[in-house]
């Protein structure tokens, strides 16, 4: 009974964990990329509504992500919690980062649509231009702050620049004064972000959480369910 109740435990960790990844996309005030649009006659307002948005991303790492990553679970259902947590974190910072490029991709993509098209007036694609141009600033500069981030020891760092203010998630539940301000430091040099707009959000002290307070309370229903 132990070596099932223990086995119940550790599935129903590595669940609450994916659960926790993607409930962090939900509940995250961070923008990683523009609305998808597509291109049309009316350029004025596709570039109305072009604005960095985190629905589409969260939707696209949701549909590529999630069942793979469930059916991961029970193979891996021997493995520690701690390295079910370090393991969900790595594939947080991969899924994070790759559905952010390919929403840019098909943002440039539109933009460069509103930029050929003919029917449309010189100040409309010029504006394209200027978010296209804004947009590759952006990502340059997440890419240089994410690159210095982990060669000082910071593996696994999501950096989402939106206007003057940066977001940035890294994978350790205790996170002190001193690297802190090391990664505040960092995105300031590299963003030009002042420090009071650099929100640091540790991710595994969410996920940690999620994960005692479910297997507890798989534990208690266990229990229950064996009461005569």
């Amino acid at each position: 009974m132990k070596k099932i109740l223990k086995k119940n435990q550790v599935i129903i960790t590595s669940l609450a964990v994916l659960i926790a990844v993607a409930g962090y996309l939900n509940f995250a005030d961070v923008d990683l990329g523009f609305k998808d649009q597509a291109a049309s006659t009316d350029g004025s307002s596709i570039l109305e509504d072009v604005d960095y948005d985190l629905t589409d991303e969260t939707a696209l790492l949701d549909e590529n992500g999630a069942d793979g990553s469930l059916s991961d679970v029970s193979d891996q259902a021997t493995s520690t919690p701690g390295e079910a947590v370090l393991t969900a974190a790595s594939d947080f910072a991969a899924q994070a980062k790759l559905s952010r490029e390919q929403i840019r991709s098909q943002n440039k993509a539109d933009l460069q649509a509103i930029i050929n098209n003919q029917e449309l007036g010189d100040d409309q694609k010029q504006e394209a231009v200027s978010t296209m141009v804004s947009m590759a600033d952006l990502t340059e500069k997440e890419s240089a702050a994410e690159l210095l981030l982990e060669a000082k020891g910071f593996e696994n760092v999501i950096v989402n620049l939106t206007g003057e203010t940066a977001d940035i998630v890294v994978p350790e539940a205790d996170l002190s004064d001193a690297k802190r301000a090391q990664i505040e430091d960092i995105v300031k040099r590299k963003t030009g972000i002042a420090p009071e707009n650099i929100v640091i959000t540790p991710l595994n002290e969410s996920m940690e959480d999620s994960a005692d307070e479910t297997a507890s309370m798989s534990t208690s229903v266990d229990i229950d369910d064996d009461t005569p």
